[in-house]
């Protein structure tokens, strides 16, 4: 897994760098240059308004008792969006904008949602009327549940 993920980015990096040659020698090196800086800026500016309307989803969908967990899903999509982002070149700039269009993220947080909810394991309380409940610890030696919280300290004189 982290061979595939090593060759994906070094494959990736080597694209950028072809594709950002290429177009520095036919247009120019500063336009090239401005390129890249203008679709971070524009993109960073969208991803942060995008960014800030998931946030308040995620709020009003805690707020209602649901678990919010295709927003939380399209707030990490987003991060990703910002990280390509600021990766300089075109290739990564293009998924990045392509995620940065609402549709699109949706049917990618429906797909990692349904690739992922076979493997994830929920465990503790429920969460209603925006106060969190804790677990009635169930019978048997394997669902015991250990609380911790952690002490004050002390201020030493």
């Amino acid at each position: 897994m982290i061979f595939r993920f090593f060759l994906l980015v070094l494959f990736l990096s080597f694209a950028e760098l072809y594709i950002l040659v290429y177009v520095a020698s036919k247009t120019g090196f500063l336009l090239t240059f401005s390129l890249c800086l203008l679709t971070g800026i524009v993109g960073g500016a969208m991803v942060r308004s995008q960014g800030l309307s998931t946030l308040n989803k995620i709020q009003k969908s805690l707020a209602s008792g649901q678990l919010p967990a295709r927003e939380i899903v399209s707030g990490l999509i987003l991060l990703v969006t910002g990280t390509l982002l600021l990766t300089p070149g075109f290739i990564t700039d293009v998924a990045a904008f392509l995620f940065l269009v609402p549709p699109v993220r949706d049917l990618v947080s429906a797909i990692l949602i349904r690739y992922f909810q076979g493997r994830i394991v929920v465990m503790g309380g429920s969460y209603r009327n925006g106060r969190h409940r804790r677990p009635e610890p169930k019978s048997g030696p394997q669902n015991m549940i250990i609380d911790v919280e952690p002490l004050e300290s002390e201020e030493v004189d």
